[in-house]
């Protein structure tokens, strides 16, 4: 009687090899796709967090300059899609700074004005400091597009206005830039007095 045929050694080593082989591969894909995505978060994270130290930043020097004049310059390499913004508004209105940029993580609550610095609306009594730094988050897609506004309130005494940080840009027409190295000067301008004992603290911007 004829016994069954046996594999030949050799032939389950190529099947054990081809078989570890095919094992490293696949799980090396997957630690590469999972560090990468890693990275890649961690990377959102690190220029999330650089964007609001940003913002702190300008209000600092800009609040700098409104005090003790003189100037100030600062750097920031905005990310690719990012958006950073002057809005040199009207006469009487309330100018701002802006930065927008795309994440694909979560860092706060969705659709809703988050108070970072000061307090919301117009006003801001001699006793606080005027500026208000507010972001939002709006779901886009896979993704979030995150915008950090900077204005500066009205101070006022017993209720009644009395100065105003202005920002000025070249020719009142704003500044936008999207993406890469941007290098602003901050200084001083012509404060004034209205008619009615309102002052005006003009706050130049520039890119250099």
């Amino acid at each position: 009687m004829l016994s069954a045929a046996r594999p030949h050694p050799k032939g389950q080593q190529v099947m054990s090899v081809i078989l570890l082989t095919a094992i490293m591969l696949s799980v090396s894909i997957g630690a590469y796709a999972w560090g990468r995505g890693m990275l890649e978060t961690s990377m959102e994270r690190r220029d999330y967090e650089r964007m609001e130290r940003f913002m702190l930043d300008i209000n600092e020097n800009i609040k700098e300059v409104a005090r003790r004049g003189g100037r100030k310059e600062m750097s920031i390499d905005l990310p690719q899609e990012a958006e950073f913004r002057v809005t040199d508004t009207e006469e009487g209105q309330l100018d701002n700074i802006t930065l927008t940029f795309d994440t694909t993580i979560r860092t706060m609550a969705q659709d809703t004005d988050i108070v970072i610095v000061g307090s919301p609306g117009t006003e801001s009594p001699v006793t606080e400091s005027p500026e208000t730094i507010i972001a939002r988050s709006e779901r886009i897609g896979d993704g979030y597009n995150v915008n950090f506004k900077l204005y500066y309130r009205n101070t006022t005494i017993d209720g009644e206005a009395v100065r105003r940080i202005e920002i000025d840009t070249p020719n009142n027409q704003g500044i936008a830039q999207r993406g890469g190295q941007i290098d602003l000067l901050i200084e001083r301008g012509p404060s004034y007095v209205m008619e009615d004992g309102f002052t005006v603290n003009k706050i130049k911007i520039r890119i250099i």
